[in-house]
């Protein structure tokens, strides 16, 4: 037997032993750990998604909460706009109406002043017409003249003041009109842009999706911007509406006027021919 072989042998068997043992120890040792290795990645990895799921939810909810925020600021803005006009309005309508008035008072004063003025020429005129009457018969032409001319003047003032009284009282209630319409359109939009705060803040509550919530706060507010400018068009200006109604106490008036007119004619006539060379010129307010 060769001891020196075998030796030789054993040695490289040992060698290679040597060498195979701690890889085999160590693959043992992977595959008893491995289970635990695993549950440990996993944990770290789920722990991972749910912090990245929580940084969403936060980011989320922040987004809508400022989303939120922006559309309540918004609508609290309009709000406060509608109020501004509304109180600007209530102004200008309450300074309208004091000119109006005092237009009114100031034309009543000068029609008074003249027709007082006229009141007062005609007296020095009949004066004149009676002191140019000789026989008892152009005393009666003249008072009867007289008489004529002072009760068409009447009935022309009394007939003009009338349709004055109801052109201004037409004049008021188109006004009147409009403005309650124009009031109801404005208040509807303010309660609409209030609902829609309302609204905001509840879906907001609800934890609704934010785009959801802006989406329809737009076309709610587009809706609601629409129908209050459409119902304000609809409308038509002061002066085209009125339009009809000076017409027609223009056409009054002038009726009144030519009926006026012919009544003092026919009372010149009368005179001129009792009264042939006298001027009975009698003018008109």
């Amino acid at each position: 037997m060769n001891y020196k072989k075998i030796s030789k042998f054993s040695l490289v068997a040992f060698i290679a032993l040597a060498i195979i043992s701690p890889s085999i120890s160590l693959a043992a040792n992977e595959n008893t750990q491995s289970p635990k290795g695993n549950s440990e990645i996993q944990a770290k990895i789920d722990a991972k998604k749910e912090d990245m799921q929580a940084k969403k939810e936060d980011i989320q909810t922040q987004r809508t909460e400022k989303t939120c925020t922006q559309l309540s600021s918004l609508a609290n803005q309009i709000q406060n706009r509608l109020t501004e006009q509304i109180s600007k309005l209530t102004q200008k309508r309450s300074e309208t109406g004091e000119n109006i008035q005092t237009r009114v008072t100031e034309r009543t004063a000068t029609q008074t002043e003249k027709r007082a003025e006229w009141d007062a020429n005609k007296e020095s005129r009949w004066e004149k017409l009676r002191a140019a009457a000789k026989t008892d018969e152009q005393e009666e032409a003249v008072e009867k003249f007289i008489t004529a001319i002072q009760n068409a003047v009447a009935i022309k003032r009394d007939a003009i003041d009338a349709v004055i009284t109801k052109f201004r009282a037409e004049v008021k209630a188109e006004v009147t009109s409009r403005t309650g319409s124009n009031d109801t359109a404005l208040t509807a939009y303010k309660n609409q842009i209030a609902s829609l705060a309302s609204q905001v803040k509840s879906d907001c509550n609800a934890e609704k999706d934010v785009k959801e919530i802006r989406s329809a706060f737009k076309d709610e507010m587009k809706q609601a911007r629409e129908t209050f400018q459409n119902s304000r068009q609809e409308k038509e200006k002061l002066q085209a509406s009125i339009s009809p109604v000076k017409d027609a106490r223009k056409a009054e008036i002038k009726t009144i006027i030519n009926t006026f007119k012919a009544s003092i004619e026919a009372a010149k006539a009368e005179l001129r021919s009792t009264f042939p060379e006298t001027n009975t010129e009698a003018n008109t307010e």
